[in-house]
């Protein structure tokens, strides 16, 4: 007989599960999941884990996730942009410089992987 896996224990977190709730809401609000699921620039399998709230998505899938749909990481998660603001602000920083100083840093990473790509390794 074939040995059966045990299921394993799985750690729900706040943050997935208000993850799995938004994409649940964000899916009806777009037609489904089939209309959906190609917005968030997920494949399926990892979609249908975070949706189920086991996945464990780093910053940067939830970045991914947001920056495909056209919204910050702030309102995926359901929050107002302007309480993240002001959240910030709190603490002496200012939401859009450092939107501005992150948006200018990648810009220059990708042209760096592009020149790098672009340049033929020696023989």
């Amino acid at each position: 007989m074939a040995p059966v896996r045990k299921p394993q224990t799985v750690d729900h977190s706040i943050l997935n599960e208000m993850l799995a709730i938004r994409l649940q809401q964000l899916e009806v609000e777009n037609g489904g999941m089939e209309a959906f699921l190609p917005k968030t620039g997920l494949a399926r399998g990892t979609y249908y884990t975070i949706l189920r709230g086991i996945g464990n998505p780093t910053l940067r899938t939830m970045e991914r996730i947001a920056s495909s749909l056209n919204m910050t990481v702030f309102e995926l998660l359901g929050f107002d942009l302007s309480d993240a603001k002001r959240a910030l602000q709190k603490s002496g920083v200012d939401y859009d410089e450092l939107a501005s100083a992150i948006a200018k840093k990648n810009r220059a990473d990708r042209a760096l992987a592009r020149q790098a790509r672009s340049k033929k390794l020696p023989i």
